[in-house]
């Protein structure tokens, strides 16, 4: 029998209290009480019962029903990590890039690792992108190009599934595949990870290889999904042949970025004829950076997408009403002073989210730029934080994102110009059919 809401209304009341007294506590103390392990469920509960935008997203999605159903499961928690890997299932519910449950550890746990490769999924295949040439990975015939078949016994794709996507959503199929893959392969530092493999000439075997991303000589390998979110230097700029300016994007997480960009802009010649932004692995940052960016980029006033978010009235609620909605955009002026108003191209993929798809949609609105590559992760919403006992937080989307169309984007992604998806052949050979694209594209 379910349990009533009001019952789990009541719970949520004496959590909020275990809540309060939680947050300065050791973490082997704020587990004592169920109270106080229900206290982050709740928290989670109440900020999405009156704040989520997107629940039209998750039609079969009842949110009380969820809620009472993981009481149990949070109370029968032992210890910190099973209590945090419930908290982000239940937050994983939601379907949502910009919605979940963070662990005091955050995104990477510092005990954890993984071999010194990169899986991307190309073609529906987990396959090795990048390795180091280190003894383990040559014994095992590990190269660019070998594909996993399956991880601990199971098939890729069940594991990717069940044991990954299942706590890290990223708002879409295509972003979960993208950004995902960099967990796959995760586990304790030092413990192995077994692996049936596939290699160009179609031979198949079994692997163990070391969960450790620590190269010796090198340091830590990273994958370039990682490198872009961590680089100090967020936007490199190289010139090449046929007078296109390549600029990489890694993130909109520098403040000074901008205004570099700005004096990028002005110190162009006659030389260069066309830019090439390089997204593919951009995750996004503060969207004022972008905007500065676009506004040297145009030359007529041009829209950001457009956000809808709900707006709560306990009155209104009780007579009855539907929810309330506004909306929201900006309006990008171009800069003045000087401009580049020659040919565009925005290298996208399905890691590209956030401001990273902002910046393409504008410019493309605005008739200044073409979009190659894949379609794009679909994620967006502005997250609110709140904290969690023992040291985590829990963020949530605040808006629903649209194009300037008016058709939404969040869940589905944008769609470029030009579809280009790199194939196992190409990742073998070492060629980069999206860049060439691009490159054909502002010839």
């Amino acid at each position: 029998m379910r349990r009533p809401l009001a019952v789990a209304v009541l719970v949520f009341v004496l959590a909020m209290t275990a809540c309060a007294q939680a947050q300065g506590d050791d973490a082997t103390e704020w587990l004592d009480t169920p109270e106080q392990k229900v206290a982050g469920l709740a928290t989670i509960w109440a900020q999405v019962k009156y704040g989520f935008p997107s629940f039209g997203a998750v039609p079969d999605l009842d949110w009380d029903a969820a809620f009472e159903e993981f009481i149990p499961r949070v109370i029968a928690t032992d210890g910190m990590d099973e209590y945090y890997w419930t908290l982000m299932e239940f937050a994983g519910l939601l379907r949502d890039g910009h919605t979940s449950a963070l662990p005091p550890w955050q995104y990477l746990r510092p005990d954890y690792s993984n071999p010194p490769l990169e899986v991307e999924i190309v073609g529906g295949a987990f396959v090795v992108v990048r390795a180091a040439e280190t003894p383990e990975l040559v014994e095992a015939g590990i190269t660019v190009g070998t594909e996993i078949l399956e991880i601990e016994g199971m098939d890729a794709r069940t594991y990717m599934d069940d044991a990954v996507n299942l706590y890290y959503p990223r708002g879409s199929a295509v972003g979960d595949d993208a950004v995902n893959t960099v967990y796959v392969l995760r586990g304790p530092t030092g413990t192995q990870v077994a692996l049936k493999v596939r290699d160009a000439a179609g031979e198949e075997r079994d692997v163990l290889l070391t969960r450790d991303w620590m190269v010796p000589g090198e340091g830590p390998f990273f994958p370039r999904i990682l490198l872009s979110l961590m680089a100090n230097q967020p936007m490199e700029a190289e010139e090449l042949p046929g007078g296109i300016l390549h600029i990489t994007l890694h993130n909109f997480d520098h403040t000074e970025m901008g205004d570099e960009f700005l004096r990028i802009v002005d110190i162009l010649d006659d030389s260069i004829t066309g830019i090439l932004f390089d997204m593919r692995f951009c995750m996004g940052g503060d969207g004022r950076i972008s905007e500065k960016m676009i506004s040297a980029l145009i030359d007529e006033p041009v829209s950001s997408p457009h956000w809808k978010y709900p707006v709560y009235s306990a009155a209104k609620e009780n007579w009855g009403h539907d929810r309330e909605w506004q909306s929201s955009h900006h309006i990008i002026e171009p800069r003045e002073g000087k401009r580049f108003l020659g040919p565009v191209v925005v290298l996208t993929s399905a890691v590209t989210s956030s401001t990273a798809e902002d910046f393409p949609i504008s410019l493309r609105e605005a008739g200044r730029a073409t979009l190659v590559g894949d379609r794009t992760s679909g994620s967006a919403g502005n997250p609110v934080s709140v904290p969690l006992p023992g040291g985590g937080s829990f963020r949530m989307a605040t808006f629903r994102a649209y194009l300037p169309d008016g058709s939404e984007y969040v869940g589905t992604g944008v769609q470029p110009d030009i579809l280009v998806r790199p194939t196992i052949d190409d990742i073998r050979s070492g060629t980069d059919p999206v860049l060439e694209a691009g490159l054909e594209a502002l010839r």
